[in-house]
């Protein structure tokens, strides 16, 4: 039990045995309700009594409440003691204060599960600059992620309350990554029921768990052993090919950034072509393929292609090439384009 439990039942013991103390006192001495508990009192706290009780069931009476009273009250003390010296007390304002920063999160990613994938993601997410926090229940994870300094709330991924806790109706992105597949398919359903608009990406470690997180509101199932599976498999048919994606993805000396960019209002690119923006010249980033709204992806668009409001625009380049371009897309009112990793 913890020392903030014990607290409260050693108070709750010691307003019982003041009761018991003041009631034993009305009836074995006559006293009145006020002198009962007064004297009561004033034998728990060993201050001593003027005047001995006249009766022998009060002087038993003062015995008891002297020996159980005194007993309580060095208990009691010590509890509190060990509440403030042992941490507790600092644990207390450090959990009321991450409470405080995720309620203030909004446009942020749901981690639910920090094992092996769930800290990758969170890797990634630090490296990319996006804010998250992680929704995990086990002891160890929570331990890992004050190690790391990562914002989490502790608690069942698939309840309702530990989800809104996290703030899932003000995010934008969910990733169920907890070890079971059956907990998976509970987080997803929970996170879709709640927020129907929302983006989720759903863990599969079994290929008959991919249909039934898809039917539980999954916009996309990724399974790391079917991914791990077919790199080995490109490692060893195609090994040039895995050195280009590796450096395509950060994994390589020099690292690219695959990103998208959704044209707003008042951007410079609404009504131009690809050719008259001269991204590669100007930004040296490439355009990799465009996608008009409720459209599907031309994967390579004609440099003709015209551009519109809302249009999806997926690009490829080093990261100060990607901030260039970027900036080309901008609003004239210096408000960026949406972006985000693709």
């Amino acid at each position: 039990m913890i020392p903030i439990k014990r607290i409260f039942v050693l108070v709750t013991i010691l307003v019982v045995i003041a009761a018991a103390g003041t009631a034993g006192f009305v009836l074995t001495e006559g006293y009145g309700p006020l002198d009962a508990f007064f004297t009561t009192v004033v034998l728990i706290s060993t201050v001593g009594l003027g005047t001995a009780p006249a009766s022998a069931a009060g002087k038993v009476l003062a015995i008891v409440l002297i020996i159980v009273g005194v007993g309580t009250l060095v208990y009691a003390f010590s509890t509190v003691i060990e509440f403030f010296m042992e941490g507790y007390l600092g644990e207390m304002l450090e959990e009321r204060g991450m409470k405080k920063k995720v309620a203030e999160l909004r446009n942020h990613f749901v981690i639910c599960g920090y094992g092996r994938v769930g800290e990758q993601v969170a890797r990634e997410f630090t490296r990319a600059g996006e804010v998250f926090v992680v929704v995990d229940s086990s002891p160890e994870s929570i331990a890992r992620c004050k190690e790391h300094g990562l914002l989490f709330v502790e608690g069942d991924a698939a309840d309702d309350e530990t989800l809104s806790a996290a703030g899932l109706h003000r995010a934008q992105g969910l990733v169920a990554c907890v070890d079971s597949d059956a907990d998976n398919v509970f987080v997803t359903l929970s996170a879709r029921v709640m927020a129907p608009n929302l983006r989720i990406v759903a863990r599969a470690n079994l290929e008959d768990s991919y249909s039934k997180l898809k039917k539980a509101g999954a916009d996309k199932v990724i399974s790391p052993y079917a991914i791990g599976g077919r790199e080995m498999a490109t490692l060893m048919r195609k090994p040039q090919v895995s050195d280009y994606l590796d450096v395509v993805t950060g994994g390589g000396e020099l690292e690219l950034r695959v990103e998208q960019f959704t044209l707003s209002e008042g951007s410079p690119a609404i009504g131009r072509s690809i050719k008259d923006l001269e991204v590669r010249r100007r930004t040296g980033a490439i355009i990799l393929a465009a996608r008009k709204p409720g459209g599907a992806f031309d994967t390579n668009p004609e440099p003709d292609t015209t551009l519109s409001n809302e249009d999806t625009i997926i690009a490829v380049g080093a990261p100060d090439e990607i901030q260039s371009l970027e900036s080309l897309l901008a609003p004239a009112t210096g408000t960026a384009a949406g972006s985000g990793d693709a």
